[in-house]
């Protein structure tokens, strides 16, 4: 999920973000857009309030758009049994996260193709809005309404461009998904297309800038192209990563055997027995100590970072137990959780260990290490294969 965004409400029970990028896209839109509609408001390019609210009018049916857009992803991907984590809004468009893969290449290109249908079908009733504007002379409510089918209908023609993971590149991968019966070695390939389109549309869009003399729209297609091509990296790797994680659980990877710290424990003890000479950056904070895992009531979690918020001078006098994550602000998992679950926990978090608890009591702790260290391995086996 992208961070720094604040949640608007919910539609279908889906969470709808707002991005803080997307507010920079919006008054770039509004400066551009003004001029055009000062000629039907203003009657000149000075600004007159008319032609500022048309332009605030207008940005924000793009944005609605957007939305609609994103809640045709979604809301096919839970009519699919698709669980739906969020829609996001941000200054490259809109982005549905889900919570895991397409069942199946049908799935998926069914979902790929429901938002530009949505963007389709708003541009030709946009089309239409405009065509009995110019009868019913609405002047520049009949503009309106073909500037929401022109911007509707490229949404629709670009999403579908075959770069994953862009639209048209989940409906290459679904194609190839079926016709191989192989989901990762598609996804490769839709991956390797999206990157070329990110590079050639920012390429592309710069020699056009560049020709048509206008510096802001090579920035701009640069920056759309290196972003295609950043996000087709990330996301086949996320794909990787959760075919990987297949079928793995917080059990298989968390280690059993760990040192616990007792809360009554003096900080300057902490440091000198847990923390000099370790590796360990995080330690379970447990009612009674020792190696007994049946007595291991969690209490919180002890960190570097909470040793950071104390001085020197207070490490005599301090207790572990004041200075750790109390258990009521821990995120824990059970070992029956899903390790790609675990993952998504882990990153959500400042630390890089989360505690694996049945009940109240600690069977273990999970390092984010631990799954990376099983990715690596098992990467490099299928490498062999």
């Amino acid at each position: 999920m992208l961070s720094r965004s604040i949640t608007l409400g919910r539609i279908a029970a889906i969470p709808i973000r707002l991005h803080w990028s997307w507010v920079g896209i919006f008054v770039l839109m509004v400066a551009s857009l003004r001029p055009v509609y000062a000629e039907y408001a203003c009657g000149g390019a000075a600004i007159c309030g008319t032609d500022l609210a048309l332009a605030v009018l207008m940005a924000l049916l793009i944005g609605v758009s957007v939305l609609l857009h994103e809640l045709g992803h979604a809301l096919t991907a839970i009519r699919l049994m698709v669980p739906v984590q969020s829609i996001t809004l941000f200054a490259f468009g809109g982005m549905a996260e889900v919570d895991a893969e397409s069942p199946g290449p049908g799935a998926e290109f069914a979902i790929a193709v429901a938002g530009p249908a949505v963007s389709l079908l708003i541009a030709i009733a946009g089309g239409m809005l405009w065509w009995l504007g110019e009868r019913a002379d609405l002047g520049v409510f009949g503009t309106l309404a073909a500037h929401l089918a022109l911007s509707n209908a490229i949404m629709a023609v670009f999403n579908l461009l075959p770069g994953y993971p862009m639209d048209g590149g989940r409906v290459l991968r679904a194609t190839l998904w079926y016709l191989a019966d192989d989901m990762l070695p598609a996804t490769r390939i839709a991956a390797h297309v999206g990157r070329l389109c990110g590079t050639l549309l920012g390429l592309g869009g710069v020699a056009l800038g560049l020709a048509a003399r206008s510096p802001l729209l090579a920035l701009w297609a640069a920056v759309i192209g290196f972003f295609l091509h950043r996000t087709a990296n990330g996301s086949f790797r996320q794909v990787l990563l959760q075919t990987v994680l297949r079928d793995v659980h917080v059990s298989d990877l968390m280690q059993r055997r760990c040192r616990t710290v007792a809360a009554d424990l003096t900080l300057d003890l902490f440091v000198a027995r847990y923390v000099l000479g370790q590796s360990e950056t995080g330690f379970a904070v447990t009612a009674q100590g020792g190696d007994d895992e049946a007595s291991h009531v969690l209490l919180g979690m002890m960190t570097l970072r909470n040793l950071r918020n104390h001085t020197t001078a207070e490490w005599a006098s301090g207790l572990v137990g004041d200075a750790m994550t109390p258990l009521a602000q821990l995120r824990s998992v059970s070992p029956q959780a899903t390790a790609i679950d675990a993952l998504y926990l882990l990153n959500a978090g400042p630390d890089e260990i989360v505690p694996v608890t049945d009940g109240p009591l600690l069977v273990g702790l999970l390092h984010r290490r631990d799954v990376a260290v099983y990715v690596q391995v098992q990467m490099a086996r299928r490498g062999r294969r």
